[in-house]
Protein backbone atom coordinates (compact mmCIF):
# COMPACT_ATOMS: atom_id res chain seq x y z
CA UNK A 1 0.00 0.00 0.00
CA UNK A 2 2.76 2.49 1.09
CA UNK A 3 4.85 1.87 -2.22
CA UNK A 4 1.22 2.68 -4.12
CA UNK A 5 0.70 5.61 -2.63
CA UNK A 6 4.77 6.95 -2.87
CA UNK A 7 4.21 5.94 -6.83
CA UNK A 8 1.13 8.06 -6.99
CA UNK A 9 2.64 11.32 -5.12
CA UNK A 10 5.62 10.59 -7.57
CA UNK A 11 3.46 10.51 -10.56
CA UNK A 12 1.96 13.62 -9.65
CA UNK A 13 4.83 15.47 -8.89
CA UNK A 14 6.30 14.46 -12.33
CA UNK A 15 3.10 15.41 -14.29
CA UNK A 16 2.92 19.38 -12.48
CA UNK A 17 6.81 19.79 -12.34
CA UNK A 18 6.28 19.19 -16.01
CA UNK A 19 3.30 21.98 -16.63
CA UNK A 20 3.12 25.79 -16.97
CA UNK A 21 1.12 26.95 -13.72
CA UNK A 22 -0.51 29.80 -14.41
CA UNK A 23 -0.50 31.60 -10.67
CA UNK A 24 -3.29 34.57 -11.79
CA UNK A 25 -0.31 37.10 -11.61
CA UNK A 26 2.40 38.72 -13.92
CA UNK A 27 5.71 36.76 -13.30
CA UNK A 28 7.89 39.40 -13.60
CA UNK A 29 11.06 37.35 -12.62
CA UNK A 30 11.97 37.11 -16.54
CA UNK A 31 11.50 40.48 -17.61
CA UNK A 32 12.75 43.98 -18.11
CA UNK A 33 10.59 46.90 -16.47
CA UNK A 34 11.12 49.89 -18.69
CA UNK A 35 11.80 52.80 -17.11
CA UNK A 36 9.85 55.91 -18.08
CA UNK A 37 12.47 59.00 -17.98
CA UNK A 38 11.38 62.07 -17.26
CA UNK A 39 7.70 61.05 -15.53
CA UNK A 40 7.00 62.25 -11.92
CA UNK A 41 6.21 59.67 -8.83
CA UNK A 42 2.65 60.69 -9.46
CA UNK A 43 2.37 60.53 -12.79
CA UNK A 44 3.58 57.05 -12.58
CA UNK A 45 1.49 55.94 -10.14
CA UNK A 46 -1.22 56.43 -12.88
CA UNK A 47 0.62 54.67 -15.44
CA UNK A 48 0.98 50.84 -16.31
CA UNK A 49 4.30 49.42 -15.39
CA UNK A 50 5.73 48.31 -18.37
CA UNK A 51 7.91 45.47 -19.22
CA UNK A 52 9.28 43.90 -22.02
CA UNK A 53 9.95 40.19 -22.30
CA UNK A 54 13.37 38.66 -23.62
CA UNK A 55 11.00 36.63 -25.91
CA UNK A 56 7.81 35.09 -27.34
CA UNK A 57 8.05 32.34 -25.15
CA UNK A 58 9.17 34.20 -22.02
CA UNK A 59 6.30 36.29 -22.35
CA UNK A 60 3.67 33.81 -23.11
CA UNK A 61 4.96 32.17 -19.92
CA UNK A 62 4.78 35.39 -17.49
CA UNK A 63 1.20 36.93 -18.26
CA UNK A 64 -1.51 35.15 -16.24
CA UNK A 65 -3.80 33.77 -19.17
CA UNK A 66 -3.16 31.70 -22.24
CA UNK A 67 -2.63 33.35 -25.49
CA UNK A 68 -2.70 31.21 -28.59
CA UNK A 69 -0.51 33.43 -31.17
CA UNK A 70 -1.06 32.82 -35.33
CA UNK A 71 0.90 30.45 -36.66
CA UNK A 72 -0.08 30.90 -40.90
CA UNK A 73 0.03 34.64 -41.80
CA UNK A 74 -1.03 35.76 -45.09
CA UNK A 75 2.28 37.56 -45.76
CA UNK A 76 5.81 36.81 -45.62
CA UNK A 77 5.86 37.16 -41.90
CA UNK A 78 9.10 37.57 -39.76
CA UNK A 79 9.04 35.66 -36.38
CA UNK A 80 6.68 37.68 -33.70
CA UNK A 81 8.98 40.27 -31.84
CA UNK A 82 9.07 39.87 -27.81
CA UNK A 83 5.85 41.50 -26.42
CA UNK A 84 5.83 44.67 -24.77
CA UNK A 85 3.54 43.53 -21.46
CA UNK A 86 1.86 46.71 -19.43
CA UNK A 87 0.64 45.95 -15.73
CA UNK A 88 -2.31 48.42 -15.55
CA UNK A 89 -2.71 48.73 -11.83
CA UNK A 90 0.21 47.75 -10.64
CA UNK A 91 -1.02 44.40 -9.48
CA UNK A 92 0.34 41.95 -11.70
CA UNK A 93 -3.56 40.91 -12.82
CA UNK A 94 -4.99 43.42 -15.24
CA UNK A 95 -2.87 42.57 -17.77
CA UNK A 96 -2.17 44.27 -21.72
CA UNK A 97 0.31 42.47 -23.92
CA UNK A 98 1.14 43.35 -27.22
CA UNK A 99 2.97 41.37 -30.20
CA UNK A 100 4.45 43.20 -33.69
CA UNK A 101 5.03 41.17 -36.60
CA UNK A 102 6.15 42.22 -39.86
CA UNK A 103 7.05 41.75 -43.45
CA UNK A 104 10.54 40.06 -43.95
CA UNK A 105 11.00 43.04 -46.54
CA UNK A 106 10.23 46.21 -43.82
CA UNK A 107 10.50 48.30 -47.12
CA UNK A 108 6.70 46.49 -47.76
CA UNK A 109 5.54 48.07 -44.65
CA UNK A 110 3.30 45.24 -43.72
CA UNK A 111 2.27 44.76 -39.99
CA UNK A 112 0.19 42.82 -37.58
CA UNK A 113 -0.24 43.98 -34.31
CA UNK A 114 -2.34 42.01 -31.74
CA UNK A 115 -3.01 43.65 -28.28
CA UNK A 116 -4.79 41.23 -25.69
CA UNK A 117 -6.01 42.66 -22.28
CA UNK A 118 -7.60 40.07 -19.61
CA UNK A 119 -10.79 42.16 -19.49
CA UNK A 120 -14.05 41.92 -20.98
CA UNK A 121 -14.07 45.77 -23.09
CA UNK A 122 -17.21 46.32 -25.33
CA UNK A 123 -16.84 48.06 -28.41
CA UNK A 124 -19.04 51.04 -28.72
CA UNK A 125 -18.02 51.89 -32.62
CA UNK A 126 -21.53 52.33 -34.50
CA UNK A 127 -19.41 51.76 -37.68
CA UNK A 128 -18.07 48.31 -37.11
CA UNK A 129 -18.71 45.83 -39.36
CA UNK A 130 -20.26 42.93 -37.06
CA UNK A 131 -18.28 39.56 -38.28
CA UNK A 132 -19.06 36.00 -36.59
CA UNK A 133 -15.71 34.23 -35.85
CA UNK A 134 -15.52 30.27 -35.14
CA UNK A 135 -17.33 29.30 -31.79
CA UNK A 136 -20.22 31.63 -32.78
CA UNK A 137 -17.76 34.83 -31.10
CA UNK A 138 -19.11 38.31 -32.77
CA UNK A 139 -16.27 40.20 -33.66
CA UNK A 140 -16.37 43.99 -34.83
CA UNK A 141 -14.27 44.58 -37.89
CA UNK A 142 -13.44 48.12 -38.65
CA UNK A 143 -10.59 50.32 -40.51
CA UNK A 144 -7.99 47.33 -40.36
CA UNK A 145 -8.96 45.83 -37.16
CA UNK A 146 -10.99 43.15 -35.82
CA UNK A 147 -12.02 43.22 -32.05
CA UNK A 148 -13.33 40.52 -30.07
CA UNK A 149 -13.60 39.42 -26.26
CA UNK A 150 -13.55 35.31 -25.56
CA UNK A 151 -13.40 34.13 -21.55
CA UNK A 152 -13.01 37.41 -20.05
CA UNK A 153 -10.11 38.44 -22.21
CA UNK A 154 -10.11 41.05 -25.46
CA UNK A 155 -8.07 40.92 -28.38
CA UNK A 156 -7.62 43.58 -31.08
CA UNK A 157 -5.55 42.77 -34.11
CA UNK A 158 -4.48 45.41 -36.25
CA UNK A 159 -3.36 44.19 -39.57
CA UNK A 160 -2.05 46.90 -42.23
CA UNK A 161 -1.31 46.06 -45.92
CA UNK A 162 -1.71 48.26 -48.81
CA UNK A 163 -1.02 45.61 -51.06
CA UNK A 164 -4.50 43.91 -50.72
CA UNK A 165 -8.28 44.87 -51.68
CA UNK A 166 -10.53 45.87 -48.31
CA UNK A 167 -12.40 42.51 -49.43
CA UNK A 168 -9.11 40.35 -49.39
CA UNK A 169 -8.37 42.14 -45.80
CA UNK A 170 -11.00 41.29 -43.99
CA UNK A 171 -10.75 37.82 -45.41
CA UNK A 172 -7.16 37.52 -44.19
CA UNK A 173 -7.74 39.01 -40.69
CA UNK A 174 -10.37 36.91 -40.11
CA UNK A 175 -8.42 33.84 -40.43
CA UNK A 176 -5.99 35.23 -38.74
CA UNK A 177 -8.94 35.79 -35.36
CA UNK A 178 -9.59 32.59 -36.20
CA UNK A 179 -6.32 30.76 -35.22
CA UNK A 180 -6.43 32.67 -31.77
CA UNK A 181 -9.46 31.58 -30.35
Amino acid sequence: MKKIITISILILLLFTGCTSIKTGTLDTSKLQKIEMKDVSTDQKKKMPITYQAPSVKVGLDAIPFNIKLPIKLPFDAAQFQPPIINDMAHDGKKIMVEFKNFSRKRSEKIILIINVINEDLKNNDTNAEKIELKNHITSDYFNNSISFNENGISYTITYINKYISKEQHKKEITVIANQMI
